[in-house]
């Protein structure tokens, strides 16, 4: 039976699975069954969710009409692979993976099952922080038809979030640039530390400075966006103060970080009207002291 709000399954009750099933639970959606590996994991959020503890994928299948495939990247066609659907009338099944479209879910595909998929951009570190600070996030979607369609827009809005269209062939470009903005952010806290570390001995003074460096640069993009929230030597055409940063950083991988970013920064000096000339001469500048 097709549910105007489908019963909904989990397969991994992992830091993404629980939070999800917990938010969706709190929304009003019927948790039907819960799949783990780990069965103190699944046995866990069960509890939590008033779900039924199964011990297969295939069962979660059974008893849901969306299931959700919340395990590592690489399991996710293993697991697909090992599920058959006798009755695909009315059945989903989607993945939370950012880096893979649907095709890894192409055997149960061929049985029938509508497939799809449901990325929530965001950094999980810890299930309770994220069940508080997940509401409102984006969440990128494939899927092509009705219900599957309509179910994961309502589930989407259910944890008041906005959805992000993906379409097919997109999913690595969407996935790196995910991971160019949260990963390296946090290489390039890392590299910041270490190099203020240099100069400076207070663990708490340099961690206090850069964190609340990030996190006004963080509202300026929010509340000022592109190139506007753009600051620095680079905007002001700073010469001296650039050649002054590249003779001071002594660590290779470093300098060389700052060179490539500041050559990825020139569409925005660019749209910010940056004088011509500076940028034109940029190249030779960041070059000067490689010496």
């Amino acid at each position: 039976m097709i549910h105007l709000r489908p019963d909904v399954g989990i397969v991994g009750a992992g830091k993404v699975g629980a939070t999800l099933a917990r938010l969706w639970h709190a929304a009003g959606y019927n948790i039907a069954a819960v799949y783990s590996p780990t069965s103190t994991h699944a046995a866990q959020l069960a509890a939590i969710v008033d779900a039924v503890v199964v011990t297969a994928p295939a069962q979660v299948v059974i008893a849901s009409d969306l299931t959700v495939l919340s395990v590592p990247d690489d399991a996710i066609e293993p697991v697909a692979a090992v599920i058959r659907v006798a009755d695909a009338t009315g059945k989903a099944i989607i993945h939370n993976s950012g880096a893979h479209s649907v095709d890894v879910l192409a055997s149960v595909a061929a049985q029938g099952v509508q497939v799809g998929s449901l990325h929530p951009a965001f950094p999980f570190a810890d299930v309770d922080t994220a069940v508080q600070s997940l509401p409102g996030a984006t969440f990128a979607i494939e899927a092509g038809d009705d219900p599957l369609r309509s179910w994961l827009f309502d589930l989407v809005a259910a944890v008041d979030g906005q959805a992000l269209i993906i379409p097919a062939g997109g999913k690595a470009a969407y996935h790196a640039s995910l991971v160019m903005l949260s990963n390296y952010t946090v290489s390039l806290y890392a590299a910041a530390v270490r190099l203020l570390a240099g100069v400076a001995a207070d663990e708490s003074a340099i961690h206090n400075a850069l964190t609340t460096l990030l996190a006004a640069t963080v509202e300026n993009i929010r509340t000022q966006g592109l190139p506007t929230a753009l600051t620095g030597p680079l905007v002001r055409g700073d010469a001296g103060t650039i050649r002054a940063h590249l003779a001071a950083i002594s660590d290779a991988d470093i300098a060389n970080a700052y060179r490539e970013l500041a050559r990825l920064t020139v569409p925005l000096l660019t749209a910010r009207d940056v004088d011509a000339e500076f940028i034109e001469n940029l190249n030779d500048l960041l070059e000067d002291t490689c010496d």
